[in-house]
């Protein structure tokens, strides 16, 4: 079994079509139908059938494909695995970020990114605050993003870089009852709306739970989410409101899918940059110097 049949039958899976893989992969159509026969008669089974339309995964060619893209992903990351084992060019800089993040620090971040470190790729983990700590404790980033938590339940060995504050929104469809309040929005009058929560004992959820208690109510907790992502998308369907960083949905507010609204009284968390304290290599303690730099306000 050979790497390039497995590379010609994944792109033959993702075309649905052997011409197209043929274009995709710049190699002619029929060394791609040979070297994807002669892995089926290894398998000793089938990983197409042609239809009408083109080809489509038996049930067996999409196990053994879905399993193939794993490994082939493994494989290929050796090499990075390599680099950063000798110290080498072209290291990778893994980063965590918080659910939500995107869109208050990307921009400033990838602005001046390929200036400062063009030698180093950058991986990005979308995680919740817990996740963060973890990987961060287990070396498996370099870095996160996260809101800023009661050092308690920080992690030893884990440092913290304080960042930027952001101001905390109730967000609703644009057609909710809520909307049709004079803002700000009384946490108090909350009491009885369904509410989408993240993590309640971490991060924002343990913010807005925290919220709710200063005023010794409980809310009615609709469902629990552990990314802001999963939140925006159940509040647009109608299906109650969550507070999260008005910065977090500046774009879902711009095209009107949804509203944000101010809080009263107004409430802010502050977001952190989380490391390990053992020292990086050369580079990626540079990079990480100019994270803390373009990223605090």
């Amino acid at each position: 079994m050979e790497f390039r049949q497995i590379r010609y039958a994944l792109a033959v899976a993702r075309e649905r079509s052997f011409t197209r893989a043929s274009g995709r992969l710049n190699v002619s159509q029929s060394a791609i139908s040979e070297q994807v026969r002669l892995l089926e008669q290894q398998l000793k089974f089938p990983l197409f059938r042609r239809t009408g339309r083109g080809v489509e995964l038996t049930e067996r060619g999409r196990a053994f494909l879905h399993e193939a893209e794993r490994v082939m992903t493994d494989v290929l990351g050796l090499d990075d695995t390599a680099r950063r084992l000798r110290g080498a060019a072209g290291d990778t800089f893994m980063l965590g970020t918080g659910s939500g993040m995107a869109q208050l620090f990307m921009p400033r971040l990838f602005g001046q990114f390929h200036r400062v470190a063009p030698e180093i790729r950058l991986e990005i983990l979308t995680a919740p605050t817990r996740n963060i700590f973890r990987e961060l404790q287990e070396q498996r980033l370099d870095a996160g993003i996260a809101l800023d938590s009661d050092p308690e339940k920080v992690p030893a060995g884990v440092v913290i870089h304080q960042l930027a504050d952001a101001e905390l929104a109730i967000i609703a469809h644009p057609e909710h009852r809520i909307t049709k309040v004079p803002p700000p929005i009384d946490i108090g009058g909350l009491v009885s709306e369904p509410i989408i929560m993240s993590e309640l004992s971490v991060g924002y959820g343990e913010t807005v739970t925290a919220m709710f208690s200063d005023l010794g109510i409980r809310p009615y907790i609709l469902a629990v989410a552990d990314n802001i992502e999963t939140m925006k998308v159940i509040v647009q369907s109608g299906s109650g409101i969550a507070i999260v960083p008005r910065a977090a949905v500046a774009n879902e507010v711009a095209l009107g899918v949804l509203a944000a609204l101010a809080i009263a009284p107004p409430r802010a968390v502050r977001f952190s940059l989380f490391r390990r304290r053992q020292a990086m290599s050369r580079k990626k303690e540079e990079l990480f110097a100019f994270l803390k730099e373009v990223l605090t306000d």
